[in-house]
């Protein structure tokens, strides 16, 4: 069955379920082509997966009581307008008052006005012929001013709003790069002490789990003395618990154990460079059981025997892009071959 992009995005994201998740994983670790694709896909999408890490959340409702807090503002405090008298009405309508602007006529004839009135109208209701034509509201009276300025506050208020979310989203992506950065940085800082424990054993080997040290949260104590810088904890420095780095379980050979070895100079280093032997802690969702939670969200930081760091938000990035967290059999254990990559968390054993 061919694996399709949309396939390899589902995994990435965890939208497929168990039976299918098993299936495809299966797929990747004895498919190395199909494996690169889904790398590929990984370092695609890898920015729009960190965005997402450890942004604030709103608490239910925000908006609208503060919407209406401030419409319950403007409507206590906006002015009232005044009515206009009945004179003010007609003055606006006809331009005068026909009440008092009328010219006074002394020197008409007798009977003239009689002579020339207009028929009488037909009778109207008082409350009529009394009730006085409204005149239409002018454009920059009161109440247009008042419509105005609620609108004004409202879309005040809505760019404050979205101001705020773009400046709470900047700062806790800042912050969630810098707490990477330092996880960074003490990886690299323990490259540095593994090295230089590889370079002062006689077989070039790195601290072993079951022979140098007990479990996979104990190999710093071989580093400590002579190796790493005095107070370096190795361990990632934003973890609230500050525990030790996930640690390389080896492979077997045969019956035997053996612990990762730096390359000799016969050997090709570019083999041993994609070896994870180190990571802070699984992400969310890859961890197996028992296992802390990397404090960086949705992400963790790998670090290979090369000496390279890199973010990842998957746990299929061993040599053949298979989970580094457990062997070929699934099993929390030393890889079953030399490039099985296992990391151990505490308290784990070859």
């Amino acid at each position: 069955m061919t694996v399709s992009d949309e396939d390899l995005i589902g995994y990435l994201f965890d939208l497929h379920d168990p039976d299918e998740r098993a299936a495809l994983r299966a797929r990747l670790a004895a498919d190395p082509a199909l494996a690169a694709r889904l790398n590929a896909l990984r370092d695609t999408v890898a920015p729009l997966v960190a965005e997402r890490a450890d942004e604030p959340v709103p608490p239910p409702g925000l908006a609208t009581r503060a919407l209406a807090a401030v419409a319950g503002y403007v409507v206590e405090h906006e002015p009232r307008p005044v009515p206009a008298t009945p004179a003010e009405v007609r003055k606006r309508t006809y331009g005068t008052d026909p009440a008092t602007d009328l010219e006074p006529v002394d020197d008409l004839p007798p009977g003239f006005l009689e002579q020339y009135a207009p028929p009488a109208a037909s009778a109207a209701p008082p409350a009529v012929l009394a009730e006085p034509r409204r005149a239409p509201a002018p454009a920059d009276g009161p109440e247009f001013r008042g419509r105005r300025v609620r609108a004004e506050l409202l879309v005040a208020v809505s760019i404050a709003f979205v101001s705020l979310a773009l400046l709470a989203s900047g700062i806790s992506k800042a912050r969630q790069r810098q707490n990477e950065v330092l996880c960074q940085n003490g990886l690299r800082t323990l490259h540095t002490g593994l090295a230089s424990y590889a370079d002062a054993d006689p077989r070039g080997r790195y601290p072993q789990v079951g022979t140098d040290v007990p479990t996979a949260d104990s190999f710093p104590a071989a580093l400590a003395a002579q190796h790493l810088p005095a107070g370096f904890k190795a361990a990632c420095p934003v973890s609230t618990d500050c525990r030790a780095y996930a640690y390389t379980l080896g492979f077997r050979d045969g019956g035997d154990v053996l612990g990762l070895r730096r390359p000799t100079a016969t050997e090709t280093p570019g083999e041993f460079d994609l070896m994870p032997i180190a990571a802070d802690l699984p992400a969310a969702g890859f961890a197996p059981t028992g296992f802390p939670v990397s404090p960086h969200g949705a992400c963790m930081n790998v670090l290979f025997v090369g000496g390279n760091v890199r973010a990842t938000t998957s746990p299929l990035i061993g040599p053949n892009g298979d989970d580094i967290y457990c062997n070929a059999r699934g099993a929390i254990a030393a890889g079953l071959t030399r490039t099985d990559a296992v990391l151990g968390g505490p308290g784990t054993r070859p």
